[in-house]
């Protein structure tokens, strides 16, 4: 119901309440009216009998007295009047021609109690009053009562019965309630009609405010409010729609203005601006944080860590893994996993990386060979940091349902990647730096600053573990006459292909230095003189195969290689090394071409104390 119609169903209840709370008093107004007018009447007409009665006594006429009463009966409205003698008048004068004794109680009861009584009779067509009022003795009044009856002062000495009709009361009373309640529905349509037209215009504009306000509401600003006919109605309509549209302008410059600073810019938009403002402030908020974090991790794998805390516990993803890929050299490294990567991914070709698209099996089955879990779904998203590197960003779901809300998800999560890429890059670059000046260039082995830095940090950790090294220094026998014979880029060569031998015959957990020159130094990894011995001799056998190229021939050259044992030979690394170095040197002097385990006995005669 609206609210125009309560308005209207309230006045309409209030002029009905009026008008029956109206005929109601009139109603009572006139039975009261009319019930007083007939008592005055009864009361006048009781005096008129008493009267003339008493005319009649003192002029010896009593006997005349029926004519008199009956000439007072056939009044109008008196439908019957009758006298009362009491006990002492019958005494004293007799019950009167027309048996003049009580009738009823009610003539009795007046009789005996001096007080008038008063009875209502209603019938459907009829309203009929009984009156019954006392006659009493007085000798101050004129006549004197005393003279003529044998009676006491305040004697009642009879009463006077009438029924009066007062139904023409009753139908006036109708008849005025009648007009009275036509004249207040006039009133009442003639309120309602000019209520209705001052109130329709407030109401109109009030009903246009609330449906532009829900449309507000429910972000639609374009709707406006209809000032309708009056001025005031339009001026305020006028000031609305000004300050919706000023809303609507900019709220829509608002929201443009902040979601261009989101990578995020597909994803499903509310239709009130103020909800898409609120959520990618919101959102913003968040990244900056994230942003303001990363800044100050140190290394590139403190950034990892963040990402995948919110890739967990913002999206809720449980199983993921974080893959770098160069694009220069094809390597894949897995820098994050939740619960262990589920492809092949570090030893094939990524599909993801290579397409440059998402790749999801829920589209097609087996769409990428590297993943082996049957079972289970995943999406792998390609993100480009650089020229030189993209991050791919594996999850694996469980159905097709969880694959969808992930998707759902995929522009968020390049907001944090798109805002973690400068830090990405810069802690990349750095690591290649680093890498760079600790990384001989034309080997790819680790330079002398790295052993420097190895020596001050591991071989202490080395010694409380109580973890061996075996150290190994190589030297390609006559080196110099390589740069003499074929020129420096053979001898160069002859550097990388050695720097080769040494890398394929070690294991990834052992440290391949070039010491300087022709000479390399190697770091065997918890092992034993046996080991240490075994992989030298490999060493040497495989690079003694290897054949060099100087333009149109080709050549072959020998190793000779000293080895120490850390910390049995000794606890100081740099000993070792210089060790390692005096059994080099001993085995060139010896032939060269071979292994020389180092041994103190071997260096006590004069000949090796003056080299070192």
């Amino acid at each position: 119901m609206s609210t125009r119609q309560k308005v209207m169903l309230i006045l309409v209840g209030l002029f009905i309440s009026y008008c029956i709370a109206m005929i109601i008093i009139i109603t009572v107004n006139f039975r009261d009216f009319g019930i007083k007018g007939a008592e005055k009447r009864a009361m006048l007409t009781a005096e008129i009998v008493r009267s003339g009665l008493t005319a009649h006594m003192v002029n010896g006429m009593m006997d005349k007295r029926a004519y008199f009463l009956k000439q007072i009966e056939n009044n109008e409205n008196i439908n019957a009047l009758w006298v009362v003698r009491s006990q002492a008048v019958v005494k004293q004068f007799g019950e009167g021609f027309n048996n003049e004794i009580a009738r009823d109680i009610i003539d009795k009861k007046v009789l005996k109690t001096g007080k008038t009584v008063q009875e209502m009779t209603e019938t459907a067509t009829k309203s009929m009053m009984r009156m019954t009022i006392p006659f009493t003795a007085s000798a101050f009044g004129t006549p004197n009562c005393m003279r003529c009856h044998h009676a006491q002062e305040g004697e009642v000495l009879g009463v006077v019965s009438m029924v009066i009709d007062v139904s023409d009361v009753r139908g006036s009373s109708f008849v005025t309630i009648m007009y009275t309640t036509l004249f207040a529905v006039f009133i009442m349509l003639l309120i309602l009609f000019v209520v209705n037209r001052f109130l329709k215009p407030y109401i109109h504009i009030f009903y246009s405010i609330k449906e532009v306000m829900q449309a507000a509401y429910e972000g639609n600003y374009s709707k406006r409010v209809d000032g309708g006919t009056l001025v005031e109605s339009k001026a305020v309509a006028q000031m609305l729609n000004t300050l919706l549209e000023k809303l609507q302008m900019v709220f829509a410059e608002i929201d443009k203005k902040v979601y261009i600073f989101l990578q995020n810019k597909n994803s499903a938009q509310n239709s009130d601006p103020l909800v898409n403002i609120n959520n990618t402030i919101d959102q913003l908020s968040e990244i900056y944080k994230f942003k303001q974090t990363i800044e100050h991790d140190k290394e590139l794998e403190d950034i990892y860590e963040r990402l995948a805390s919110v890739l967990k516990n913002k999206f809720l993803l449980k199983d993921f893994s974080i893959i770098e890929a160069d694009t220069l050299s094809g390597l894949k490294t897995v820098v994050y996993t939740t619960n262990g990567c589920h492809c092949q991914v570090e030893g094939g070709e990524c599909r993801a990386d290579r397409i440059n698209l998402m790749v999801d099996s829920t589209i097609f089955d087996n769409t990428c060979s590297l993943f082996q879990q049957p079972g289970l779904h995943y999406l792998c998203i390609p993100y480009s940091i650089s020229n030189e590197l993209n991050l791919i960003i594996s999850i694996v779901t469980k159905d097709e349902a969880e694959s969808l809300h992930v998707r759902s998800l995929v522009g968020l999560i390049e907001d944090y990647v798109a805002t973690a890429q400068p830090a990405i890059v810069s802690k990349k670059l750095m690591q290649i730096l680093n890498k760079m000046a600790r990384v001989d260039q034309l080997t790819g082995m680790y330079n002398r600053k790295y052993l420097d830095e190895f020596a001050d940090k591991g071989i202490s950790q080395a010694l409380r573990s109580k973890t061996a090294y075996g150290i190994l220094m190589v030297d390609i026998d006559f080196f110099k006459m390589i740069n003499d014979t074929y020129g420096h880029d053979v001898g160069d060569e002859a550097i990388r292909t050695i720097a080769r031998v040494i890398k394929d015959s070690i294991r990834k957990s052992d440290i391949a230095i070039r010491f300087g020159g022709e000479e390399f130094l190697v770091l065997l990894h918890n092992c034993d003189r046996d080991y240490i011995k075994n992989v030298a001799e490999k060493i040497r056998t495989h690079f003694s195969k290897q054949s060099i190229s100087a333009g149109t021939e080709s050549f072959s050259k020998t190793l000779s290689i000293g080895t120490v044992m850390f910390p049995d030979d000794s606890e100081s690394i740099w000993k070792c090394i210089k060790f390692a170095d005096m059994s080099l040197y001993y085995a060139k002097e010896h032939g060269r071409n071979q292994v020389v385990c180092y041994d103190e006995s071997l260096f006590r005669g004069n000949d090796m104390k003056n080299q070192f």
